[in-house]
């Protein structure tokens, strides 16, 4: 039998041998020699481009996208460097917001595109530290227009600049600071968003908000510059049932402030679609009124901004109930079904006055 084998050892080698040899190189070296370039171009463009609204009416990104350089990793991958994406202003009173990523390396799985699924795993340095994670997409058209091609993602976060994640900065309208850090996961079974479990644990170490020179735009009153405010460390748990993003914990207290945060987002297949339902209550303290003679300022300003004055309660707490999608205007009127308590009332686990 040894025999049998060494003598059909040179057919298997011409056969099979040599076609997997020369293969294996043909695609090592397409790998090598794609026009990487033209691809940086085609991803910018992509970006770049206007999205279509479910109505069918293109709608502008309002995103810039810049990628210094594309290159190949080990097969199969890709790595991006010096990445800077920048989110436009949508109103004339709002800047454009950037974050910079300092390398952003991305995976996939070969034995995954059998299953007619791509499972992605990236790392990305930048931001001031490192993001994390995983995604598995299945290709191919969805069976209906409720089905996400996402099945699973999971993020996390170290150490991360919180003034430089760009969406949230500009959702809060007011520079920020902090160090990030936590987990994402979430499962879509067979993408059926409604079937969706999942949590999130996020922790941001020494938040601030403003920078003494920004201004927020108080509505029906108009700009304000905000003195910074140390707002401590702010907690964020929450978890996912079947597509329901419920809030358990978002907080934050210190000597200047205390912020509270709770309710609901309803997850859509098109994330930006997803409605969601909050109740905000914040305040700031004595200690932030003496802080500085700008301070003070803002503490008489909340006490004459029509808005804020309705949104008052005997406790202190400004109350604003936030609802709307994503993609559309989220709008924070003041809560008038927020239940009032009295002064010197207890505060949830977490919170003193």
């Amino acid at each position: 039998m040894k025999e049998r084998l060494l003598a059909l050892r040179p057919i298997i080698l011409r056969v099979i041998g040599y076609p997997l040899f020369f293969l294996f190189f043909f695609v090592v070296f397409l790998y090598a020699t794609f026009p990487w370039d033209r691809l940086r171009e085609a991803i910018v463009a992509a970006a770049e481009a206007p999205r279509v609204s479910p109505s069918g009416r293109p709608t502008p990104s309002n995103m810039e996208l810049a990628i210094g350089s594309l290159s190949p990793t080990f097969l199969p991958g890709v790595e991006a460097r010096d990445v800077r994406v920048t989110f436009l202003p949508q109103r004339s009173t709002d800047r454009p917001v950037s974050m910079s990523i300092d390398k952003l390396r991305l995976r996939l799985s070969v034995f995954a595109l059998l299953a007619q699924r791509a499972n992605l795993s990236f790392s990305m340095l930048g931001m001031g530290g490192s993001v994390e994670g995983s995604a598995s997409v299945a290709l191919g058209p969805p069976a209906t227009p409720r089905i996400s091609p996402l099945r699973a993602f999971e993020l996390t976060f170290d150490s991360v600049g919180l003034g430089q994640v760009a969406p949230l900065v500009s959702m809060v309208g007011l520079p920020l600071g902090g160090s990030l850090s936590g987990t994402v996961t979430v499962d879509i079974p067979d993408g059926e968003v409604a079937r969706s479990e999942g949590s999130v644990r996020l922790t941001t170490e020494r938040l601030t908000v403003g920078d003494g020179r920004t201004q927020f735009q108080i509505p029906h009153f108009g700009g304000v510059t905000i003195e910074q405010i140390r707002a401590g460390r702010l907690e964020a748990s929450a978890d996912i049932r079947r597509g329901v993003v419920t809030f358990t914990r978002v907080g934050a207290h210190s000597e200047e402030f205390d912020l509270q945060i709770d309710g609901r987002i309803d997850l859509r297949p098109n994330f930006a679609d997803s409605a969601l339902n909050l109740g905000l209550r914040f305040r700031l303290t004595d200690v932030y009124r003496a802080k500085s003679e700008q301070a003070g300022r803002i503490m008489s300003v909340m006490d004459m901004a029509p808005d804020l004055r309705r949104a008052r309660r005997p406790d202190g707490l400004f109350a604003f109930r936030c609802s709307g999608t994503f993609e559309r205007s989220i709008n924070c009127p003041p809560d008038s079904r927020a239940q009032a308590t009295t002064p010197g009332a207890a505060m949830p686990a977490g919170f003193s006055p």
